[in-house]
């Protein structure tokens, strides 16, 4: 535990919550857009991640070309000299270094791109997913995920419309507690 952390103890610790939309050819992404049109999505996601912080990678940062406003932004980068200069931006080398940063009364919602999930799946606890019902073509893809390790809390069902162009599935998952063997 960070010394940033154990010093306030009033508070619950953050947690790291993934959320994304996936596609059910599990795409989440398109020459650096989103390859759907999903105006309800989109507004949960302002919802569900307002006043929290997000960590992505460069890439997802670019394609969002702006720091979201109500949150504050780490990108993980390899870039030791990033050009772009935003308040509420931070540009980290590791998930440690973000780790030590975190608010302990804000979660961390990663939100991608696809090597940020792979390299956070192990500390989050939470999955918030959009399972968009339709195949898309796409050149991002969700990293596998082990699926023995989580529990479906809720699914919402939503049918497409003038807005959105696909009917989705919010899901909610929870990773199960580790058994340490006796």
């Amino acid at each position: 535990m960070s010394k940033l952390h154990a010093a306030t103890t009033d508070t619950a610790p953050s947690e790291w919550i993934a959320i994304v939309a996936v596609s059910r050819n599990n795409v989440i992404g398109k020459g650096m857009e989103l390859p759907w049109r999903l105006s309800s999505d989109l507004k949960r996601f302002k919802r569900l991640t307002m006043g929290h912080c997000l960590l992505m990678g460069r890439k997802t940062f670019e394609s969002i070309g702006r720091p979201l406003p109500g949150r504050k932004s780490f990108v993980l980068s390899r870039q030791s000299d990033p050009k772009a200069n935003f308040a509420d931006v931070t540009f980290l080398r590791s998930l440690d270094e973000v780790e030590a940063l975190i608010p302990p009364d804000k979660h961390l919602m990663v939100i991608g791109g696809s090597q940020i999930f792979e390299l956070a799946w192990h500390r989050c606890t939470q999955l918030w997913l959009t399972r968009v019902q339709a195949d898309v073509e796409g050149d991002v893809y969700l990293p596998p995920i082990d699926w023995s390790q989580w529990s479906l809390i809720s699914a919402t069902h939503l049918e497409a419309g003038e807005k959105d162009q696909w009917p989705t599935e919010f899901q909610q998952w929870k990773r199960r507690p580790i058994c340490s063997p006796q």
